[in-house]
């Protein structure tokens, strides 16, 4: 009786295939489960050096890893002396006072131009300003016509929004 090299070939193959799936589960048989090792079995000398980090450890005993603050250390050395300020508008004084003024807030309708104003008191000169709006609009502000020296205003330009915009005016005076 003649074997032919194909049933040869065949069988072969069944007898690898076997012996590799024969040994995978021997080696998965042999692996052994958290719920197969008692509790408390595993101490200090079963673990390698160096593999746990922070994450394998509760938070409460994280907390217990910090010590106590140790001494306050010594004072450092003296910065730089800083830049020396700017030199204030002519005729102002070191001892001159600025006020903020606040003008009243006012609603501009939605789709709609309005304006605020601040006005500084009497015998007072306008050295700044600004605004403020509820949302973000576009805007112009200056010193206030007729009198540009006692005044602040600000233009609002709600024409692109849907909603009305709450906005004030205020002066920097001196």
């Amino acid at each position: 009786m003649t074997i032919s090299k194909k049933i040869v070939g065949t069988v072969g193959a069944v007898v690898v295939v076997a012996a590799l799936s024969s040994t995978g589960t021997a080696v998965a048989a042999g692996l052994i489960t958290t719920k197969q090792i008692a509790d408390n079995a595993i101490t200090t000398d079963k673990v390698k050096n160096g593999t746990l980090t922070l994450k394998d450890f509760k938070a409460s005993e994280r907390s217990k890893l910090m010590g106590p603050q140790g001494p306050q250390g010594p004072q450092g050395p003296q910065g730089p002396a800083g830049l020396t300020g700017l030199t204030g508008p002519a005729g102002a004084s070191a001892n001159a006072t600025h006020a903020i003024v606040q003008g009243p807030t006012v609603t501009v309708a939605a789709g709609d131009i309005g304006y605020a104003d601040a006005y500084c008191a009497p015998g007072k000169k306008v050295t700044g300003g600004g605004f403020f709006a509820s949302i973000a609009v576009p805007a112009s502000s200056g010193p206030a016509a007729p009198s540009p020296t006692t005044g602040w205003r600000t233009v609002i330009n709600n024409s692109d929004n849907p909603i009305a915009v709450q906005v004030y005016a205020f002066a920097i005076c001196a």
